[in-house]
């Protein structure tokens, strides 16, 4: 089932967070309390709305109750952020991602309620965006335009095959630089098995990696 995700706080690091959601295609909401902002990316996003987070019943009137995971990426400002989280919460919102500016914040925010909080100097937009949209995704580095580095976690379910029998170049063209099992990393060759609950290294484009992360968790 496709996830659903909200962004509150269309800044630079929301902004980039919504991009590139929507580049995923994803299910996004962008919302804002300034108008402008959420011009910005009336572009390239259907659902956007203007309203002030702090107020509970503003989200709720737009359906937050709703959403698979709300993104808290109000900047320069902490009242607002603690009472949207709050908000969030009491709405019953299961994943909520707090965007904060100082480390000290964190243990804050995770005890009224976020399910994760991140500084932007320590994660960007476009990882954590990327992590979002799969469960199964636990680390996403962009090389340039084409190519990225991403750490795929291998289902539990998945009947043990080797790469070369997989197909990883012929058919999925992307190759895997590394697996990570029980804790250890090794450098595979194409006779190495990939097995559940291995986390794969991959190179490739995008889309790619995406079909091969699919074939590695379908039900």
């Amino acid at each position: 089932m496709k996830k659903s995700f909200a962004v509150i706080g269309l800044g630079r690091f929301g902004y980039s967070i919504v991009k590139e959601l929507a580049n995923n295609n994803a299910d996004v909401l962008a919302i804002d309390k300034f108008e402008e902002n959420v011009n910005e990316v009336a572009d390239f996003v259907n659902n956007c709305a203007i309203c002030d987070s702090t107020r509970k019943k503003d989200l709720e009137d737009l359906g937050l109750k709703s959403i698979d995971h709300v993104v808290v990426a109000i900047g320069n400002n902490l009242e607002a952020s603690i009472l949207t989280t709050i908000n969030l919460k009491a709405l019953g919102v299961k994943d909520i991602t707090v965007r904060v500016d100082d480390s000290e914040y964190k243990e804050i925010f995770k005890t009224l309620g976020a399910t994760s909080v991140i500084i932007p100097e320590e994660a960007s937009a476009i990882s954590l965006a990327n992590r979002m949209v799969s469960d199964t995704i636990l680390d996403y580095y962009k090389i340039n335009s084409d190519y990225s580095i991403v750490q795929v976690k291998v289902s539990s379910k998945f009947k043990e095959q080797s790469i070369v029998s997989v197909g990883v170049r012929q058919k999925y063209f992307i190759s895997i630089i590394g697996i990570i099992r029980n804790g250890k990393f090794l450098m595979p060759d194409a006779n190495e098995q990939i097995k559940n609950d291995d986390i794969l290294m991959i190179i490739g484009k995008k889309q790619d990696i995406k079909k091969f992360d699919t074939f590695l968790n379908e039900e």
